[in-house]
């Protein structure tokens, strides 16, 4: 796994990290034949390349480095520049990561839930490009699994409002002039609660910029928040068919004048060039009349659709992910806590399940070999069906007899090289047989009690056979 994320980049170097995210994936897996699926995750304040890559030596590495070059081509960074601002990991490490960032706990926002939806759509972009795998599959599949535990089985996703809403609590804060700063803010009496005041959007025209799936997020928090006059507006020409699913209008096409009919403003494309520029935003503001107050822009793109200079005109507003991340709720130690268990076990139920199925094979290989042996059997028996209790035993000797005897060879071969205690060790982990060994019969709990009569010696002809001198078919078994 490869990560860079907000807790220690800025957000304009994951932004230029990212730009080429929607064909990395297919990239790093044709860089090298050590990676064997690749699955790409970028939102607005993380980019993260998850990889399947060979087990043996040296395969780790390959990846990696594979990896650093794709991302470096796509983006047009410097390779050692990507390496120094990607984190790695590998094993369980990168897995206990997926799961937290999956159940919202590395979060900018601790506990909010788009991410989970993010990973989701994340590993169906990989699909639908041929680039996952049966690892990564089972991986990020068990990640949203226990992302909806940690959902239901604590207070999170009360306390971890979306990247969203607070954006727009901010702003309405902002706009009310209620001071939304931590240390200014008043302490909720719920400890859930964040300390910016949840805003209300009733009654203020809105403009949505962009139709991506962050734009349905956003109008679900907007409309969360009482706004009904939403109108889209894209450059892509999808405007239309967002307005019709999404039940909003469609913006004027000129962008100046939807932006001058707004007070709201919340803009999610993403494309790497600002939209709203100082000239187009210092225009709108100006034909505003003096009553309607301050226009108000919200940036969740994580490459800028506002140019942050537009924060210095007047009579404007500007919130974006850097002010969201300032001012993202506090949770308690405790839901934290409680989550990061919930996590932990799902790691842990994970390994096993890997570790399980690394046997299949193995478990096919012997089913089949008893499945062979009992048809040869049943070939020797009468076409028409009708068999003898004695010849039903015959047979199940025989079959006993060819179970048993490549194992037996085996056992004493071992004997033989000095392995018996391996050995032992070996049928008791897969046929659960345990035999005692020398050492330990000679131990005297293994003697009988004093007080109990000595065995009766067995005559030499009465013992039983030896599993590898069951005697050979006789012409009557025949």
């Amino acid at each position: 796994m490869l990560s860079a994320n907000h807790h220690d980049l800025d957000l304009v170097d994951i932004d230029r990290l990212s730009a080429g995210a929607h064909d990395l994936g297919r990239q790093v897996v044709a860089e090298h034949p050590a990676v064997n699926g690749a699955v790409v995750l970028a939102t607005c304040n993380r980019f993260e390349v998850y990889l399947d890559a060979d087990e043996c030596e040296g395969a780790e590495a390959d990846a990696t480095a594979a990896a650093y070059r794709a991302v470096a081509r796509t983006s047009g960074a410097d390779v050692d520049e990507v390496a120094r601002l990607m984190r790695p990991a590998s094993g369980e490490q990168a897995v206990a990561h997926l799961f937290e960032v999956a159940a919202g706990l590395d979060s900018m926002v601790v506990g909010e839930r788009e991410i989970t939806g993010q990973v989701r759509r994340a590993l169906s972009a990989a699909r639908a490009e041929g680039t996952t795998s049966p690892l990564l599959e089972q991986t990020l599949q068990h990640a949203t699994r226990t992302s909806r535990q940690v959902a239901v089985a604590t207070d999170l996703a009360r306390a971890g409002r979306s990247v969203v809403s607070v954006a727009l609590d901010l702003a309405a804060a902002r706009l009310a002039s209620l001071g939304c700063e931590r240390d200014v803010a008043a302490p909720p009496a719920d400890p859930h609660e964040s300390p910016v005041p949840r805003g209300s959007w009733a009654g203020h025209r809105t403009l949505l910029v962009g139709t991506g799936s962050y734009a349905g997020a956003s109008l679900a928090a907007l409309r969360e928040r009482g706004a009904q006059d939403v109108a889209v507006w894209s450059a892509s020409g999808r405007a239309e068919a967002f307005a019709a699913t999404h039940d909003v209008t469609v913006a004027d096409a000129d962008l100046a004048t939807a932006l001058a009919a707004a007070d709201l403003v919340v803009t999610c494309r993403g494309t790497g060039t600002p939209v709203l520029d100082v000239a187009t935003v210092s225009a709108a503001a100006a034909c505003r009349p003096e009553t309607a107050g301050p226009l108000v822009l919200v940036d969740l793109a994580l490459h800028n659709d506002v140019d942050p200079a537009v924060a210095d005109l007047a009579r404007v507003i500007l919130v974006d992910l850097a002010t969201v991340r300032e001012h993202a709720p506090a949770t308690t130690a405790a839901e934290v806590l409680r989550a990061r268990t919930i996590v932990a076990e799902g790691v842990r139920t994970l390994a096993e399940t890997t570790a399980e199925r690394r046997m299949d094979a193995a478990v096919v290989a012997l089913r089949g070999k008893v499945a062979d042996a009992v048809a040869a059997e049943l070939d020797r028996l009468p076409a028409d069906g009708a068999i003898s209790a004695e010849r039903a035993a015959q047979a199940l000797r025989r079959l006993a007899a060819r179970l048993v005897h490549e194992p037996t060879v085996l056992a004493r071969s071992a004997g033989r090289e000095g392995r018996t205690e391996e050995h032992l060790r070996a049928l008791e982990i897969a046929l659960g047989v345990r035999v005692a060994t020398p050492d330990e019969a000679d131990e005297p709990d293994q003697v009988p009690p004093a007080s109990a009569p000595a065995p009766a010696p067995v005559p030499a002809s009465a013992e039983a056979p030896h599993p590898a001198t069951v005697p050979a078919e006789t012409e009557r078994d025949r």
